[in-house]
């Protein structure tokens, strides 16, 4: 099922569960019941295979080695049913840290019937959340953790606090919640079967993924919509317990606070690299400071437009914010609202319920982030440098002489890199008159155009797709995105409907690269002679190499990238016979390791492929090693 059958499905299923939720609720209980049934169907066909064959009786070498197929399945799906769910990271409060949050934590737990929580954790994220760890895996008996983040302690006041939390226990509370719980657990469980189906294919698992590829997607997307029809809920609870109005308006000071983050402070500080060899030892703080603040009255308005206009994604099981204050009370809402005209902000929910922040807290996440951010900011400040440097070449050089095509693009991504896309246009569009074609120019300039709300930038990433077929995801979602923000849905599929058929082509490719036979058309590698002695020198470099071909490909999906073989014959002394685990033993070592030119299939030329050393003996320059 690809991305327009899935929102195709997710929509038809949308309007089901709107008209009949208790109706839904259970389709989908049965859907996550079809696939234990599934599981557990398999399991007792193991256990009746492996009872039959003992209570027969007749035990001998060969029938233990066929019985260890079943064993296998079985230790498979245990394995898979048995799913660890790690204790959230956090620092652990007690009643004695925050008396208020925990009475103001327990009233709304009674008011929501939500669950008892039996650890509050203090965390370093803009963010709230309960999550339920079952000890059990799937058996449940559940552990309840409150994790809640400092940064939005200190951005919200403490009403706009009570309606987040009130959210959060709205998705566990009575029935709803338990059985919200459990649909949780079993697409985790699904998952583990496919990992561990993937780890262990020896055990006879492809009919695990046959099964699961058809039964995922459908799970997926049923479960998608009771989530999404939860967080609706879950609003519903935060009107409850705060307010209608006060419940809107967390939900827009959540989400200014957010792009304030997103959009000012961070892209703020990491700026500072261009200047600074060392990234701030406080940024942490810096972003608490900032939060505690209310935010400028001409960028609130900027950014509440950008909220409301958005519409999010399928792969987000959050509504967007105009959704959500639609199905709360307020469908038609602008920049002029009154709910952005707050009262006075008050104290922050970090004063007034007056928490004891353990005392090395706000140092630890500093530590945390400045080594966190330490690689990304040195490569980010030697760019800036390199790229000063070289600006003031090309800019003297220009000034006498045409820069060449690499001239001008270089210009032209140094300028985008340190002074940001709108300063780069003119110097892109200089490229572009140069060679009208340049992919890598015309996305850029594209990007740039469409940030500024200029629709001449589909144009341009259309004429960078043509000729760099692998940015068709992103530069095909970029227009998605701008399209959808001016409500042109019916325009954005067709770019959705383009990244489907991308990936249909790059699955058909890999699989076209991946089937090796005699019956294929191969080619010289047609390498130049620095990459063969490349190649040569790296092959030198395995002792139990004896032999190796190397071939291009001819294949139809993505002609344009070459696909290689390698063909390797291991070194084998005389009183020795052919090992298969040898062999594969160097082609694990050989694909691991091994630097090729490009996409590059290695096999042993034995079996059934040793027909191809014949095949490849007829290819001019395949022999590229011999020991």
């Amino acid at each position: 099922m690809d991305e327009k059958e899935f929102v195709a499905l997710v929509q038809r299923l949308e309007l089901q569960s709107s008209r009949n939720p208790a109706g839904y609720k259970l389709r989908v209980a049965l859907l996550a019941l079809l696939g234990y049934l599934f599981l557990f169907g398999i399991l007792g066909i193991v256990l009746l295979i492996v009872a039959a064959t003992i209570y027969v009786g007749r035990i001998n070498y060969l029938i233990i080695k066929v019985l260890l197929i079943p064993l296998g399945i079985g230790a498979l799906i245990l394995r898979s049913l048995w799913i660890e769910f790690p204790e959230p990271e956090g620092v652990e409060l007690t009643p004695n840290d925050a008396p208020r949050l925990f009475d103001q934590v327990h009233a709304i737990a009674k008011t929501t019937e939500g669950p008892n929580l039996h650890r509050v954790l203090l965390t370093g994220d803009y963010n709230a959340a309960i999550l339920q760890r079952p000890r059990l895996g799937i058996l449940g008996w559940q552990e309840n953790y409150l994790l809640i983040g400092l940064p939005l302690l200190q951005a919200l006041s403490s009403s706009d606090l009570r309606a987040v939390l009130a959210h959060e226990f709205g998705h566990l509370s009575g029935n709803h919640g338990r059985f919200a719980g459990w649909i949780y657990r079993v697409r985790q469980t699904w998952l583990q079967v496919l990992v561990n189906a993937q780890q262990h294919r020896k055990y006879g698992s492809g009919f695990f993924e046959y099964f699961f590829n058809w039964y995922a997607p459908y799970f997926s997307a049923y479960s998608f919509v009771f989530a999404r029809a939860q967080e609706y809920e879950a609003d519903q609870c935060a009107v409850r317990v705060a307010g209608q109005e006060q419940a809107a308006r967390a939900l827009i000071n959540l989400e200014l606070k957010a792009k304030a983050l997103t959009q000012d402070f961070w892209p703020g500080v990491y700026k500072l690299a261009d200047q600074q060899e060392t990234p701030p030892k406080d940024a942490f703080s810096q972003m608490l400071h900032m939060l505690v603040h209310p935010l400028p009255a001409d960028k609130m308005k900027l950014w509440f437009s950008e909220a409301i206009g958005e519409r999010r994604d399928y792969d987000n099981t959050h509504p967007s914010l105009s959704e959500r204050l639609a199905a709360i009370g307020y469908p038609e809402i602008n920049s002029d609202s009154e709910l952005l005209k707050d009262a006075p902000f008050g104290p922050s929910s970090l004063d007034y319920f007056q928490l004891n922040v353990p005392s090395d807290f706000i140092a630890s996440k500093n530590r945390l982030w400045t080594e966190g951010a330490s690689d990304i900011w040195s490569q980010r400040h030697s760019f800036v440098r390199e790229a000063e440097q070289s600006l003031t070449l090309l800019n003297q050089k220009s000034e006498k002489e045409t820069l060449t095509l690499e001239e001008q693009w270089d210009r032209a991504r140094y300028v985008a890199g340190t002074k940001g896309m709108a300063e780069a246009v003119p110097f892109l569009r200089e490229v572009l008159q140069t060679k009208p074609d340049h992919a890598a120019a015309n996305y850029t300039i594209g990007e740039a155009l469409l940030e500024a709300g200029d629709e001449q930038g589909i144009q341009h990433i259309e004429a960078a797709l043509e000729k760099d077929v692998d940015g068709i995801p992103s530069g095909c979602r970029l227009i998605y995105s701008f399209l959808m923000t001016r409500q042109r849905e019916q325009e954005a599929n067709k770019y959705l409907d383009c990244i489907s058929a991308y990936y249909r082509e790059v699955d058909l490719a890999a699989e076209e690269r991946q089937n090796i036979s005699v019956k294929d058309e191969f080619s010289p590698h047609g390498l130049t002679a620095e990459q063969l002695v490349a190649l040569r020198e790296q092959l030198a470099s395995y002792p139990h190499l004896g032999i190796a071909y190397f071939v291009r490909k001819v294949v139809k999906h993505f002609p344009d990238q070459p696909g290689y073989v390698l063909g390797v014959i291991t070194k084998t002394p005389w009183h020795r016979l052919q090992s298969n685990k040898a062999d594969q033993s160097l082609v694990n070592e050989l694909a691991e390791l091994l630097k090729c030119p490009g996409y590059t299939y290695i096999i042993a030329l034995e079996h059934q492929y040793r027909p191809l050393r014949k095949v490849f003996k007829r290819i001019e320059g395949a022999q590229v090693y011999s020991a």
